[in-house]
């Protein structure tokens, strides 16, 4: 029951914020339309396919180890930073495409919508990948990590717009700087400290989380 319950969480943890996100009271002209956010979250799913080719060539070259600093670099590019960096190039490429504009509510939303469909599609490869080894590092605390990650990056997003230049490196090294840190707590389940990889996990949410209600307290009052 309780790997349901996790399996669940993993498949549905993006799609549902996601949702939640859209529902919130933005405020007339503040946000685009629904439909336009869905199928801006439709797009980066779909766009997670030709990024998976590129996550399955590193993968093949850099291989996966289990033993010290070499797990360490295998759970960051294998888990956070390849699929993040992916993630966010499928985005550069698309942002035409995108009604995403400076405006920080609209920009926001609009990232989170992409990002949270490119990663939703990760979480699901990953279960097909360790199908039939499924972990709670993979049920719990991936998708934790990536809803965190994506959260983050979304809310800094619009400090580099328009992604050109140097504001686009600036914020590719904003997200490998996240996958750094998540892979921290990553290393620690592996090597069966449970207890401090949830932790580090879990505080990083509800820092996102804060602020979130930080940078849109209308949205969160009303």
């Amino acid at each position: 029951m309780i790997r349901a319950i996790m399996t669940l969480f993993l498949l549905t943890s993006l799609p549902l914020f996601f949702l939640i996100l859209i529902w919130l009271p933005w405020g007339p002209g503040k946000t685009p339309e629904t439909t336009v956010l869905v199928g801006t979250f439709f797009k980066g799913l779909l766009m997670f396919f030709p990024g998976f080719l590129v996550i399955l060539i590193v993968r093949r070259i850099f291989g996966f180890s289990y033993a010290g600093f070499l797990l360490f670099l295998s759970l960051l590019q294998r888990d956070q930073l390849v699929p993040m960096l992916a993630a966010i190039a499928s985005l550069f490429i698309l942002k035409s495409n995108l009604q995403i504009s400076g405006l920080e509510e609209e920009n926001f939303l609009g990232v989170f919508a992409f990002l949270g469909g490119f990663m939703a599609m990760a979480n699901v490869a990953d279960i097909l990948r360790a199908w039939g080894n499924w972990n709670s590092y993979l049920l719990f605390l991936i998708p934790i990590q990536r809803l965190s990650a994506v959260l983050f990056v979304s809310l800094i997003a619009h400090k580099f717009f328009p992604w050109e230049g140097r504001d686009a490196v600036f914020l590719l090294v904003v997200a490998s700087a996240l996958a750094l840190g998540f892979s921290v707590p990553a290393f620690f389940s592996f090597v069966n400290r449970e207890g401090l990889a949830v932790l580090l996990t879990v505080l990083p949410l509800l820092g996102a989380f804060l602020w979130f209600t930080m940078r849109f307290p209308r949205v969160v009052r009303a």
